[in-house]
């Protein structure tokens, strides 16, 4: 990148050049301020703000000097006058940062230099001075800031992306199925039988790998990825976390019923892996592919959420070799019950118990 960014058109936009910037190098985008608005005595700082792993104020004077600006380059007596506000601003500054547009100059720097000195042996804040040149090195190293400045100069390279449900949007319901079994304690006769049409006993539990049945608590959710900035992707890959489900898979139909030796081969070709430990999915393009603007990928998710959930949060994250970002996307549950009742017969009154309800995964046999 040369060092070649134009100056601000004016000082209210260099203004909110240095929040924009300072608030990303300090780590506190959502809390770095202007100081009040125009006409009202700022006492010497324009933004302020309270670093990340810092515990006291520093402020900062934006000083417009472009050949346009009025009184165009910085002296002395104005650095004394700036110093002296600032003096005023309360709480006190740990630091102050002189911002100007001015290029460089030696004698200015030096005299800067010696006021700050001067002032944190009287037990008073650090002074800094950065001209253009200086402000230029800061916004190159700070992609977001570089990015919002050439933006608004019409020369952005705009980064962006989203993860998404099927429906365009990043909220879905879904209805999972589960198992409603009721056992009931009932007094029978012993010469009396129960009748066919309430005899009914709840399935045997087995395992979700043998073939003759299939758990129909599975869910399945398609997620699109997509590139909707203007600049292309490259070696990016997609973290989705789920919050509080039970059991997570990339393919739950095929995976599972694999040999060992069939899964390595599909190894090469895969693009979706699921982490029951720690119920996350992990998407990356095959052979490293870049994400070209206004193009996306579509994968689904298999996964059986808790009994009593409502919502699950799905966290994304993407990881670009210039770029990053987090989401989080939400799924409404709606649970559908599948009744099977029990009856257990008690020969006596102080046997009886109240009906014991129990949900559980739904398991049938396939059809």
């Amino acid at each position: 990148m040369q060092k070649t960014l134009r100056k601000p058109e004016n000082w209210q936009y260099f203004e909110s050049l240095c929040k924009k910037l300072w608030g990303e190098l300090w780590e506190i985008r959502q809390k770095i301020k202007k100081n009040g608005r125009l006409g009202q005595l700022q006492n010497g700082v324009d933004v302020y703000g309270i670093p990340k792993s810092e515990n006291g104020y520093w402020g900062i004077q934006c000083k417009g000097k472009n050949d346009d600006y009025l009184n165009s380059k910085l002296t002395n007596s104005e650095i004394d006058k700036e110093i002296n506000k600032a003096k005023t601003f309360t709480p006190k500054l740990e630091v102050f940062i002189i911002a100007t547009t001015q290029s460089k100059d030696v004698g200015i720097e030096q005299y800067v230099r010696e006021k700050d000195i001067e002032n944190r042996e009287n037990g008073g804040f650090e002074i800094i001075l950065l001209c253009w040149e200086d402000i230029v090195d800061l916004i190159e190293e700070n992609r977001e800031t570089l990015n919002w400045y050439l933006g608004i100069n019409n020369f952005r390279d705009k980064y962006d992306f989203e993860a998404v449900f099927n429906n365009g949007t990043n909220q879905i319901t879904i209805k999972p199925k589960f198992q409603k079994s009721i056992t009931k304690f009932r007094t029978i006769h012993p010469n009396l039988e129960i009748p066919k049409h309430i005899r009914l006993i709840i399935p045997r539990a087995t395992s979700m790998f043998e073939s003759n049945e299939i758990n129909r608590s599975w869910c399945s959710l398609e997620i699109s990825l997509k590139n909707i900035g203007n600049v292309v992707l490259e070696d990016w890959y997609v973290k989705l976390k789920l919050d509080n489900v039970k059991k997570i898979s990339d393919n739950f139909n095929v995976h599972f019923f694999l040999n060992e030796e069939t899964k390595k081969k599909m190894h090469v070709s895969r693009t979706l892996w699921a982490y029951e430990d720690s119920k996350v999915f992990l998407y990356e393009p095959i052979n490293k592919e870049s994400l070209i603007q206004k193009s996306g990928r579509t994968f689904t998710i298999f996964f059986i959420p808790e009994f009593e959930q409502k919502t699950i949060k799905i966290c994304w994250e993407l990881l670009a070799r210039d770029f990053d970002k987090t989401g989080v996307i939400e799924v409404r549950l709606e649970p559908e019950y599948k009744e099977v009742i029990n009856y257990i017969k008690v020969d006596k009154e102080l046997n009886f118990k109240e009906d014991k309800i129990e949900i559980k995964e739904l398991i049938e046999e396939k059809k």
